[in-house]
């Protein structure tokens, strides 16, 4: 019994804590966001146009989205050190990024957790699905 009533009150705590992470979680995405429209628009000329990198999947939901986040930061990691491209890779590697993008995150197949076997996709396409699966997130955030 005394299990029984522990059990209840560990869900019932739980469930009061995540309504308070929501705000948290997307003011983190926000702040990625914000981190990676700073590098974009510092990135060099030859670094957009020569520059190729392994990108996930578009359907984020073949992977799920802490595969595709850990190839995102793979791939920043390939750019050269700038103030942006550093603060960018550490805000993709905060834990509370990854708790934001939990909403679908599902067992991943060797291929997905495999970022070399990705295609290689220009910089432009690259940082437009980031943009694109951090958007998602924020989105996910607000309506559920």
């Amino acid at each position: 019994m005394k299990l029984v009533a522990f059990c209840l009150f560990a869900v019932f705590c739980c469930s009061l804590a995540l309504p308070t992470l929501k705000p948290r979680y997307i003011n983190k995405l926000k702040e990625t966001l914000d981190e990676l429209r700073r590098f974009k628009t510092n990135l060099t000329n030859t670094e957009k146009m020569e520059k190729r990198v392994n990108t996930p999947p578009k359907d984020i939901e073949d992977c799920g989205c802490l595969s595709a986040l850990k190839c995102f930061e793979e791939g920043v990691s390939t750019f050269n050190s700038t103030p942006y491209q550093i603060k960018l890779f550490r805000s993709l590697r905060n834990p509370t990024t990854a708790g934001a993008l939990q909403f679908c995150a599902k067992d991943s197949t060797p291929s997905c957790s495999e970022c070399k076997a990705h295609p290689t996709e220009s910089v432009d396409r690259f940082l437009s699905d980031l943009e694109s699966l951090i958007q998602m997130g924020i989105t996910k955030l607000k309506m559920g």
